[in-house]
């Protein structure tokens, strides 16, 4: 049974008065902790009631304290407390995190923050609660090593084309154990900056896609549960017992190695002068960023029916043709980087085209290339007369056309839309708009390098996922602080004025 849930104007009020004698008996330490007092001040969980009161039952003894257990989770990654036990336990002990939290009463133990976290998650819960370990064959670490910057393949080809024909169809079927968590991201954050107007465009919206290697803090190794060393086998292949059953081995293509975890997923607005992620999600190390990409777009439409993706942007990895169809079913431009491995058809049936030139571009019979002259909907890019389009004379032998304008042409990207995207790869469009995705990569590294949360060496995917949500909470009160100048510290030194 969940407790009576405390409107958040009630929690300010509280929080200012209970602010006041700490104000007066140690000042500096309230003075220090003002960015964070003020983060937790603008969180306004309200919208959280209608997703987190389906998570408990009619009947049963009261939970309390939820909405202080999130707050103190925030608290946590802000205050880069790399150990929830630890962090429980320092919070019931000083009276001035106890009150920023907004507990009443005794402090919650810290049983009851992994019980939030088990509810939030919406997996094989006996796993989280340790009452049973998953057991599961032995897989050893890769042997064979990938190039740099080379992304680990896809386990089956064929796999994307057959989600995106479900997806199109209106068939796709997810499981998401994180729907929870993203809730709390849409309703509790995404939201207010939509509203604040540091998203970007909501009409008009830009979002770059890309995943992040994950590393678990269990061993690879696991628990064996036969009897092969008393055999003088010690190399065995037997299923053992594993503390982080849902991690798997992937390839980091950064540090260049094999790693034992999960790839956290994440979509940020690139229009957002704070990299503002929107949605994250945790899968298998082992699966390709082109399948999460197909999930991720369904449940983004379902998170935000207000948001309206126009343009996608994220790299090689998401460039194949079943990807390039589901985003013109959707209407959305693609700003995908060229696959190193992707070569143009040159046979394009039209005898105006001679051959298309290393960056994409028609050459006339002449021997010059067209210049791109636009997009013409549905889906045709315009190309003119190099000479023509300049306002200059052809010569004769390159005169293929009497008209002043000069000889147009059109490509459709259906003939190949991986290479003639509706903007094509080497315009000045294309490059300024690309560079934007680089904000995916600067909330990469918020929530990797600025809350560490990959220093907490979880052990389940359940811990990972709610460390990736809660830092991604915390970036966006950050961008709420900074766009709004907001003090903490300026309330309680206007009522001692």
């Amino acid at each position: 049974m969940l407790r009576e849930w405390i409107p958040h104007a009630d929690y300010q009020e509280k929080l200012y008065l209970k602010m006041l004698p700490h104000w007066v008996m140690q000042r500096s330490r309230v003075a220090a902790l003002d960015k964070s007092i003020s983060k937790l001040y603008l969180l306004n969980m309200d919208p959280l009631l209608p997703v987190v009161k389906p998570l408990y039952p009619d009947l049963g003894r009261p939970a309390k304290n939820q909405q202080g257990i999130i707050r103190s989770l925030v608290l946590m990654l802000d205050q880069q407390e790399y150990s929830i036990t630890n962090w429980a336990l320092k919070v019931a002990s000083d009276p001035l995190l106890f009150d920023i939290c907004g507990f009443d009463g005794s402090a919650p133990s810290v049983a009851s923050y992994y019980d939030l976290m088990v509810r939030f998650w919406k997996a094989d819960r006996q796993i989280h609660l340790g009452r049973k370990l998953k057991v599961k064959r032995f897989t050893s670490r890769p042997k064979k090593k990938l190039k740099i910057g080379e992304k680990l393949a896809p386990k089956r080809s064929g796999t994307v084309k057959k989600l995106v024909d479900r997806a199109i169809a209106g068939k796709l079927r997810s499981f998401s154990p994180e729907a929870v968590l993203q809730k709390l991201i849409a309703r509790c954050v995404v939201d207010v900056s939509a509203k604040m107007g540091i998203l970007g465009d909501v009409n008009c919206f830009s979002a770059a896609f890309d995943g992040s290697t994950f590393y678990s803090g269990a061993s690879h190794y696991g628990v064996k549960l036969c009897d092969c060393r008393s055999k003088g086998i010690y190399n065995c292949q037997c299923p053992r017992r594993y503390s982080d059953p849902d991690a798997r081995w992937g390839w980091d293509s950064y540090r260049v190695q094999w790693f034992f975890g999960n790839t956290l997923f994440n979509v940020t607005a690139s229009d957002s002068p704070y990299d503002l992620p929107i949605y994250i999600k945790m899968v298998q190390a082992s699966r390709h960023d082109s399948i999460t990409t197909i999930f991720a777009l369904q449940e983004i439409q379902r998170l935000y029916p207000d948001i309206q993706i126009k343009s996608f942007l994220a790299d090689g990895a998401m460039d194949n043709y079943p990807t390039y169809e589901l985003l013109k079913h959707l209407n959305i431009i693609p700003f995908i980087s060229l696959d190193s491995r992707t070569k143009a058809k040159l046979n394009y049936p039209r005898p105006d085209i001679d051959y298309f030139d290393d960056k994409g571009r028609p050459v006339c019979k002449g021997g010059v290339p067209y210049v791109y002259w636009g997009r013409c909907e549905p889906y045709r890019l315009k190309y003119r007369c190099p000479f023509s389009a300049k306002g200059l004379e052809p010569p004769v032998e390159c005169r293929c056309s009497e008209s002043k304008y000069g000889k147009t042409i059109y490509i459709k990207p259906d003939y190949d839309p991986r290479m003639f995207p509706p903007v094509p790869r080497y315009t000045q469009a294309f490059k300024d708009k690309f560079k934007t995705r680089t904000s995916v990569e600067r909330s990469n590294k918020r929530m990797f390098e600025d809350y560490a949360i990959e220093e907490y060496d979880s052990r389940s995917a359940m811990l990972r996922a709610t460390l990736a949500a809660f830092s991604v909470v915390n970036i966006h009160l950050d961008a709420w602080r900074k766009y709004t100048l907001f003090s903490f510290i300026d309330l309680l030194e206007k009522s001692a004025a």
